[in-house]
């Protein structure tokens, strides 16, 4: 991973751990991890976790391990994301244009 990509992992694996109530201790305990583990990988200390401790990360926060490594628009400011939304909208596709509000019904519902 390099650097730039280390630190949007980072950030990302922050926002879903908060995002699901969750202190980095807590999240320790469900991947049965001690010596602050998550707080070493969000700070960078430790730089790029294993595959099979990455895989219970996603498991403990119920995402999928391609979920917990997309981090596309992880740094981006509302009105940037506003406006990529836009543009994916923005198509004649009614077929495209069903599936993307699908995937906003089915992301709305966390």
């Amino acid at each position: 991973m390099s650097s730039d990509e280390g630190k949007k992992f980072r950030e990302h694996l922050r926002l879903l751990r908060e995002s699901k109530g969750l202190s980095q201790s807590q999240l320790e305990e469900k991947i049965g991890s001690q010596d602050n583990y998550i707080t070493r990988v969000e700070t960078g200390r430790i730089d790029t976790p294993p595959v099979e401790m990455t895989a219970k990360i996603a498991r403990a926060l119920g995402v999928s391990l391609s979920d917990l490594y997309f981090v596309e628009g992880v740094d981006d400011k509302p009105e940037i994301l506003r406006a990529k939304i836009e543009d994916l909208v923005r198509k004649s596709d009614a077929k495209l244009l069903r599936k993307y509000y699908r995937l906003m019904l089915v992301a709305s519902q966390d």
